[in-house]
């Protein structure tokens, strides 16, 4: 299977919240600021440091590495290698790998819990979503889902699970404790990337083949679509759930939508096929990683300007 897909995920200095999906992460260690950014052609992942915008470091990780999760407790980021079907677990003391977990499947989207016990995998061919205990990756638990699942990410409260499955066009809600699928929710064509506010009323789905994103109450179940960019792919949200970024892959540009009031605030030109995007809220920054050109762009989120670029 090939992904076309460079993903962008962070260790953030100084936010304390966190986020996961196949397209970001957020968390914090105690020393400094990095994003993690994987690059499918050559199976490496780039580590940036985010203070002097440098590339510090390239680390060799699994075949056509896509999704990546990070857990300032653990001090791990956990990168998903879909051609060699396994998890590389990176350590971000030293950043070298420090173990290889095997999933006899199609590892995409990757989610950790928020008390860092649990790592949540979408398997895209076998229409499943694993949950890996950190402490013995050897425990597994499975829960079948619909037809390729990609995006994930999990409520703040640790309780409820959600999966945008690709190809049924809706995503699962499920529950974290017994795994059971409590419902499912109709969304756009082609859910991929989704995004969960930090209070976790506000769900989104990033809808590929309409050029749709879906804005949903997670109490009241009420949902907004807004069209954006040719070919969107990954969403991020601020910290005061008044606006949502995302990466159109075909218009190399990213939408700003106010979300109070549902509407397009504005369109930042980025690099070529930017996909993956994270918001470091404590700088009040965006990174939006660009697989075509092979670059990071950063947006100041006060301003919503293009600030600079990084080569990776």
């Amino acid at each position: 299977m090939k992904v076309n897909t460079k993903i962008i995920y962070y260790i953030l200095l100084f936010a304390l919240s966190m986020a996961n999906s196949a397209c970001n992460a957020l968390t914090s260690t105690p020393t400094h600021s990095f994003a993690y950014i994987t690059n499918q052609g050559d199976n490496t992942v780039s580590v940036i440091d985010t203070t002097s915008n440098q590339v510090i470091k390239t680390i060799k990780v699994g075949t056509a590495p896509v999704g990546v999760a990070v857990s300032a407790k653990l001090k791990r980021v956990y990168i998903s290698n879909v051609e060699s079907q396994t998890i590389s677990v990176i350590n971000t003391q030293n950043n070298t790998v420090i173990d290889t977990i095997k999933i006899a499947g199609s590892p995409v989207g990757l989610a950790i819990s928020p008390d860092s016990k649990t790592l949540y995998v979408a398997d895209w061919f076998n229409n499943r979503v694993l949950a890996i205990n950190t402490n013995n990756p050897k425990k597994m638990r499975e829960v079948k889902v619909t037809e390729a699942p990609a995006g994930l990410v999990v409520s703040p409260d640790n309780k409820t699970l959600y999966t945008a499955n690709r190809d049924s066009n809706d995503i699962a809600v499920i529950d974290t404790a017994t795994l059971a699928i409590q419902k499912r929710i109709v969304v756009g064509t082609h859910p991929y990337g989704i995004a969960l506010s930090a209070s976790g009323l506000w769900l989104i789905s990033v809808n590929v083949k309409e050029d749709t994103v879906s804005i949903i109450n997670t109490k009241t179940n009420a949902q907004h679509k807004l069209k954006v960019g040719y070919h969107p792919y990954c969403a991020a949200m601020s910290l005061d759930e008044k606006t949502i970024y995302v990466t159109n892959t075909q218009d190399d540009s990213v939408t700003v939508i106010d979300l109070p009031t549902h509407k397009t605030i504005t369109t930042i030109d980025v690099g070529s096929t930017p996909e993956g995007i994270a918001i470091d809220h404590a700088s009040s920054r965006a990174y939006i990683a660009s697989w075509g050109s092979n670059n990071v762009s950063v947006i100041d989120t006060k301003t919503n300007k293009l600030l600079t670029t990084i080569k990776t």
